[in-house]
């Protein structure tokens, strides 16, 4: 009698066990190792051929620990339309077979983004470790906000004797994993009312892209930020993203178009749609992370060498002297951070 109810205990634990594993998705698996190099085999001109919008794939992935994935088909899907008009290298998701992460015990989160270089050579590992960088001090600010991967990028080309180019990246945080960590949810919506936008999350992204001078992103439009429904406050929080419009990278390619009364490409502007009469509490609210972010431009780990990490943080320094030497009231809708130098 016994022995039979310890069976009937064992079996009916077993799909609580499956449950609790199968709820690591493979980036959290990922964001827990380190050395990570990804290997992807593909017909390279199949990334330039704009009518095409998937590309079947041979993934591999090692870390420290060892191979999680060894040559997995997989399907690369082409993002950014002016990115894959302008770039060596269009930013690409990563679409996993369920099979393969089931075999893993790894939940079914099959999408991943991928960041790659836009430029090949010295320049476009910087603009990648600059981004990095934005990422890695915007999370030591929030919970609210994507968490990042470096990685090593191999891409082979299958057309070519398998000639291989080797470059970096980093992988995004997926928007399900996201919702699931802060248990919220993603909704893509747009010009959505001022009085259901959470506050606190609004008010660290909009000063925050002031500060490292990122003007490509809108709520209202629903640009480089999404929102994510929170149930309990009954409002949406903000998570910005795609950072490489920004003045710290200062990528090339961008297209930046000035306005009154900036006169420099490396100007700040507050361009904060939403609360505008809070701008100056805002700013001077934000100000209180001063030394937490320069620590984490300091600290953060990331090939990024110490001279471009002084001058991110000289240019900082410039907009947090702004912010304190005005009073709240001056910090307005349309106030500038001109630039003074660093960059």
């Amino acid at each position: 009698m016994r022995f039979s109810l310890l069976i009937i205990l064992l079996i009916s634990s077993i799909p609580v066990f499956a449950q609790k594993s199968n709820s690591v998705s493979i980036f959290d698996t990922l964001y827990h190792q380190d050395e990570i190099h990804i290997t992807l085999t593909y017909p390279f001109d199949s990334l330039y051929k704009t009518q095409m919008e998937d590309v079947e794939a041979m993934i591999s992935i090692e870390t420290a620990s060892g191979i999680l994935l060894d040559a997995s088909s997989i399907t690369l899907n082409l993002r950014g339309k002016f990115r894959r008009m302008k770039c060596t290298m269009p930013p690409l998701m990563l679409n996993f077979k369920k099979s393969a992460l089931k075999a893993l015990n790894l939940s079914s989160v099959d999408e991943m983004k991928l960041v790659t270089h836009c430029i090949d050579g010295p320049e476009g590992h910087n603009n990648l470790e600059e981004e990095r960088l934005i990422y890695q001090v915007y999370e030591t600010l929030t919970p609210i906000s994507y968490r990042t991967i470096w990685t090593k990028v191999t891409y082979c080309d299958v057309n070519k004797n398998y000639d291989c180019i080797v470059s970096v990246g980093f992988l995004l945080e997926p928007d399900k994993v996201l919702s699931k960590r802060l248990d919220m949810e993603e909704r893509k919506l747009y010009n959505i009312a001022e009085d259901s936008v959470d506050f606190a999350s609004y008010s660290n992204a909009v000063a925050y892209n002031f500060l490292i001078g990122n003007r490509d992103w809108s709520i209202v439009s629903s640009r480089n930020a999404k929102l994510f429904y929170d149930h309990q406050m009954r409002k949406y929080v903000v998570i910005p993203y795609d950072f490489d419009y920004s003045n710290i990278v200062g990528a090339s390619y961008r297209r930046e178009i000035l306005t009154k009364p900036m006169t420099h490409p490396y100007d700040r502007i507050y361009e904060g749609e939403y609360f505008k009469p809070r701008a100056g509490e805002i700013l001077k609210t934000f100000y209180g992370f001063e030394q937490t972010i320069i620590d984490a431009v300091n600290n953060s780990i990331n090939p990024i060498d110490a001279e471009r990490r002084k001058r991110i943080c000289k240019y900082f320094d410039s907009w947090f002297l702004l912010v304190k030497r005005n009073k709240p009231r001056d910090l307005e809708f349309g106030i500038v951070c001109e630039y003074a130098g660093g960059l």
